[in-house]
């Protein structure tokens, strides 16, 4: 990032356009996207803000360390893919085209959170019968966070220009770091155990919603 540009301001219209684009597989979506740092941080801006809303509302929890552990777990995978990618970028010769990528890549994790939530909606409605069997609402967040994963690697691709095995290494390498850290914390006292939360929308996406 060193003298990067701080660019244009950022355009809500345009990341929503650019988001459509790139949900729906059209990887000139990329373009709508702003390639200053103005527009990385207003990408990262959202999930900083939970992040300090859960950090204000540790101490109105039962278990505040436990709250405090969703936190920095939350804002740990909110910066693991800047980190891992940039270094990828680098790695790969594709550091002038990053801030774009990751610019892109942050406001996409949403999506999966936004299909997630959409689905067990439109789930629920269509198919009542089956909305209060356990294996309902797990079936639908797995399959969100399988498209998160293809979303993600699809950004990665079309952002940095990368052959699918190189864009597979890169959010894989992610999203194994996310884990890690989960399973760290649920090995380590006081045990946080992760696994509700692998079953709640948008745990690809950064972990966003742990933090609630």
């Amino acid at each position: 990032m060193n003298g990067a540009s701080r660019g244009d301001a950022p355009n809500p219209k345009s990341v929503v356009e650019g988001m459509t684009l790139l949900a729906c597989g059209r990887s000139e979506g990329i373009q709508r996207f702003g390639s200053g740092v103005d527009n990385f941080l207003a990408a990262l801006s959202p999930g900083l803000a939970m992040c300090i809303v859960g950090l204000v509302a540790v101490a109105l929890q039962k278990q505040p360390v436990l709250g405090l552990i969703r936190v920095e777990l939350s804002f740990c995978t909110l910066l693991a893919l800047p980190v891992i990618s940039h270094f990828f970028a680098r790695r790969w010769g594709r550091e002038d085209l990053w801030l774009r990528y990751v610019t892109a890549a942050v406001w996409c994790e949403w999506i999966t959170v936004l299909v997630s939530v959409v689905a067990l909606a439109a789930g629920s409605v269509l198919f009542s019968a089956l909305a209060d069997s356990p294996g309902f609402g797990t079936a639908i967040v797995l399959s969100s966070d399988m498209y998160g994963l293809w979303l993600g690697i699809f950004v990665a691709k079309s952002g940095l220009r990368l052959s699918w095995p190189k864009a597979i290494v890169l959010y894989g390498a992610t999203f194994c770091f996310a884990l890690l850290c989960y399973g760290l914390a649920s090995l380590l006292p006081p045990h946080y155990h992760f696994i509700n939360d692998l079953f709640q929308p948008g745990f690809t996406a950064g972990s966003s919603s742990a933090a609630s």
